[in-house]
Order: structure tokens, then sequence, then C-alpha cells
């Protein structure tokens, strides 16, 4: 079922199912390196929303285009709403759907940037009696097969847009990565991300100044390829359909904390 497609008289009797799950697929307009589209973020997470839509109980909602990407804004076309605009977003969409009933929303998330909205958004609902979860896909995947890397704008992302828009990765501007180390024992791996002396440490910089292309943190974007794009949404597909069936079935309503301060 989709939300944008529903009269209000449908939505109100859907909305207001104890077992509904509003999924709501949520990214960012920025840029995916040389070859992968702006879009990117938020493409991937609506073709997982619409793999679900089939499912008893769930609610569609439009897609997310636009989140939290300050790092990426030096390569034209990345938009950057900011964390607090994407929090305002964020509760008001969530508050809204609860002010009608519903009370279980997954959201697909296709960009990190936007996680600490998304948790503190999820948190406020929580604290009304509703049950927010957030699924990372990129994060899924290798976790399910340990040959789906993740990266930025590299192969991992590269092969999923192959999988779903193929038509929209142009091989023509592939480009050589450079990447400069920071001193001779600290060198970038991902984003804002340094290794030294075999941990991690955070960097921050504009991305345009750590890496040329923009596309870091995985294994280089010319080893997408579609058959693995294909694999890749198909397990993590069916992996989100086995937890959506668990998540329906989660206890919602006011946690122990906050049953025992009603009157604080």
């Amino acid at each position: 079922m989709y939300l944008a497609e529903m009269c209000w008289k449908e939505a109100e009797g859907v909305l207001k199912k104890p077992d509904t799950v509003i999924v709501i697929p949520v990214g960012s307009t920025e840029q995916h390196g040389c070859v992968g589209p702006l879009g990117t973020d938020w493409m991937i997470p609506n073709e997982f929303a619409r793999r679900l839509s089939d499912l008893a109980g769930v609610v569609v909602a439009p897609p997310v285009c636009y989140g939290v990407a300050p790092h990426h804004t030096s390569f034209p076309g990345t938009v950057d709403i900011g964390l607090e605009t994407m929090i305002a977003l964020m509760e008001s969409l969530l508050n809204s759907w609860f002010n009608h009933g519903a009370r279980r929303f997954l959201i697909l998330n296709g960009h990190g940037g936007n996680d600490p909205a998304l948790d503190r958004a999820g948190l406020t609902i929580y604290r009304r009696g509703g049950l927010v979860s957030v699924i990372n896909w990129w994060t899924v995947a290798p976790q399910l097969n340990p040959e789906w890397i993740t990266g930025h704008g590299d192969a991992q992302e590269v092969a999923a847009m192959m999988a779903i828009r193929p038509e929209l990765i142009k091989p023509e501007y592939y480009a050589d990565t450079q990447v400069d180390p920071l001193t001779d024992d600290v060198r970038p791996c991902h984003l804002n991300a340094a290794t030294f002396k075999g941990a991690t440490v955070r960097v921050i910089r504009d991305v345009r100044d750590t890496v040329s292309t923009g596309g870091f943190g995985g294994l280089d974007a010319r080893r997408a390829t579609r058959q693995w794009g294909m694999a890749m949404m198909d397990g993590v597909t069916q992996w989100m359909k086995n937890y959506v069936a668990q998540f329906q079935q989660m206890p919602i309503g006011q946690g122990r904390y906050q049953k025992e301060n009603q009157s604080i």
C-alpha cells in the first residue's frame, strides 16, 4: 500500500490498525563519486520500500529526498538541509502520522549523516507511545555477505544503482581516486575517518579535500557489477521482509521509565 495513493477515508482506517507499519524511505541528494547519481541515497531506500509495499500491514510513505550533508556541499548538486531542519522535518512527519493513529514506523535510511536526526525523532515518538526502527541498508548488506563491502559512492552503491537504474551510471566519468595521507602515519580511509597505528580517528574536513572523486571507503567503483547489485538488493530485501514481521510483533506503548515517572 502507498499512502500517497489513498484518500483520507482509506488512510483513516489503515493508520489506526495496531500492526500497521509506516515505511519511510529517507536519503539525501548529494554527490556519489564521479559516476553515482545525486539521488543514490533516496533512490535505493525507495526501491526497498517498493519491494515491501505488498506486505500485509505495510504502508509506504513518500520518500524524503533531502538530508544532512554539509561535508559534501563542495560538489555541485549536493543539498544540505542541516541537522536541526532534518530533526524538525522527521518529527513533524512522524508526529502527524502518530496523531492519526499510527504507532509503528520503519525508516529505510540511505545516508549516514541523517542518523542523529532519525534517532532524535524516534525517541520523541517512543516517549509518546510509539516505536521507530531505522535500517541503514548499506551496513546490513556486508553483514549478510562480506563481499558486499560498503563505501560512499564506491562499488557497493554503484552496484545497487546498476540493479535498479542502470542507465544512471555513466562509465565515461570513471576516474582514478586520489587520496593524500594526512601524515606518514595518518591515512584517510572513509570520508572523515582515518587510520593511525591500527585504530580509527576522525579528522573533520571537506570531503573534496579528502578525496578527489568524492567516492571513497569501499571498493573502487569500477568493480561494481549489475549481478552484484541484483543479488545484494534481493538478499537485503528478504532480510527486511523477515524483519518487518518481527517489528509488527514488538510491544508498543510507554516504557517502564515513562510509566514510573508519569507524575514527575
